[in-house]
């Protein structure tokens, strides 16, 4: 008899945790709200970087400083509204915990090698289903202002050289070479040649989706309000009726937590809102480009020129302000000078973060059937092939190309 599973949350983990099953004769259904690549998502509207080498924690030593420094700034690249720093404050907490040394480098490595699985899974999944219009390979150029900026690196090229994740560090004069729009005020640049870069985040869910619906993977339309335990497996209760089934993974992004709520289980899972502005001219960028000491992502899409900048921590709830980042197209202005900055679209979702900075990729320590993954923070594109890979032996039983212990929801 053919093991069947169901997914909710067809975003890019679920989409690849879906790939991945059924490749391994899996029936899958898939269940979310809106289709795959709906702006809704948190995969619609990142940078499109695929970040190989992108390896350091949210927790490291010295945390609680910076953090201090970053609140007291007003244009600093994180912002915590007054009325949600209480009800945050004991997820932050145990992210202070979290940077220590000894943890730091504990999450640093697992971060490691994930990416490094998702690199092999994402290359395969280029050649397979022929993504080569759509995932570029351009790499992940960073720029730096200043000497120090620079030397903050330290501690992530020693990972990226020890992981296999190739770099180069550029001089003003590269930096030009590589691109000509840029202004000419960057001291620094390091160009992360192995990460690759989607010039349509959108467009890669859709055809994924597609591909998926021709290997037989269902897709129901319905938001799940609730999950109820049943003898022999769960029913999802939502808008769109009652669905059963016997084996379930949550891939729901920084919504899984309240599904999870109606089984009783608790998790540590935060959410980090993240903006971006569309400009009406890509400016002759050939690759995604970061501002290090802005926080300031300016990345070409098939439509225009994304801006991404900064984190929010103010939950699910709590309505756009895009203060923050209009605040910041003077300094892509700046940055670019021959960007034209007529604001084509906005937009706001919602990254999935845990205090160590690792996604859960598990199954649950105590309800048989039910597994999940989420959580993936800022890596939740380049993760995704590799926690989709990772899952599904997880659910299928079999060896897994990294040791899962890292990403197990029991450490919580």
């Amino acid at each position: 008899m053919q093991k069947t599973h169901t997914i909710i949350g067809n975003g890019i983990i679920g989409l690849m945790t879906a790939y991945h099953l059924c490749h391994r004769g899996v029936s899958v259904t898939l269940v979310d709200a809106v289709d795959p690549g709906d702006r809704a998502q948190a995969s619609y509207g990142n940078a499109g970087v695929i970040a190989l080498g992108s390896v350091m924690p949210l927790g490291e030593p010295g945390l609680w400083l910076q953090g201090l420094k970053m609140l007291l700034d007003p244009a600093s690249s994180l912002t915590i509204p007054w009325s949600y720093r209480l009800k945050i404050a004991p997820w932050l907490i145990r992210v202070l915990k979290e940077s220590t040394e000894k943890r730091w480098d504990q999450n640093a490595r697992a971060t490691a090698e994930l990416n490094r699985l998702s690199g092999v899974e994402w290359h395969g999944l280029i050649n397979d289903l022929s993504l080569q219009s759509l995932i570029k390979d351009k790499g992940w150029l960073k720029v730096f202002e200043t000497d120090s900026a620079m030397q903050a690196m330290t501690a992530s090229k020693a990972y990226m050289e020890e992981y296999g994740f190739q770099y180069q560090q550029l001089n003003p004069d590269e930096i030009r070479q590589l691109e000509p729009e840029l202004a000419p005020i960057f001291r620094h640049g390091l160009l992360q040649t192995d990460s690759l870069s989607i010039r349509q985040p959108d467009q890669l869910l859709k055809h994924l989706r597609h591909y998926l619906m021709q290997q037989g993977v269902k897709f129901i339309t319905s938001r799940v309000q609730h999950i109820q335990r049943q003898p022999q497996g769960f029913l999802l209760q939502g808008d769109g009726g009652v669905i059963s089934c016997q084996q379930l993974s949550i891939c729901a992004g920084a919504w899984s937590q309240r599904l999870l709520a109606s089984l009783g289980c608790i998790y540590p899972l935060e959410t980090e809102r993240g903006y971006h502005l569309l400009f009406e001219s890509v400016a002759g960028l050939s690759r995604p480009v970061i501002h290090m000491e802005q926080y300031m992502v300016l990345c070409p899409m098939t439509n225009g020129l994304r801006m991404t900048a900064g984190v929010e921590l103010a939950g699910l709830d709590a309505a756009p302000d895009y203060r923050r980042i209009r605040a910041k197209v003077a300094s892509a202005k700046r940055m670019l000078p021959n960007l034209n900055t007529l604001e084509r679209d906005q937009w706001l979702g919602f990254r999935p973060s845990m205090p160590d900075s690792k996604p859960v990729i598990s199954a649950h320590p105590e309800i048989k059937g039910l597994y999940m993954a989420f959580g993936h923070g800022h890596l939740g594109i380049t993760q995704s092939a590799g926690t989709g890979k990772l899952l599904a032996q997880i659910i299928c039983g079999e060896s897994t190309d990294i040791a899962p212990d890292p990403f197990d929801a029991g450490r919580f």
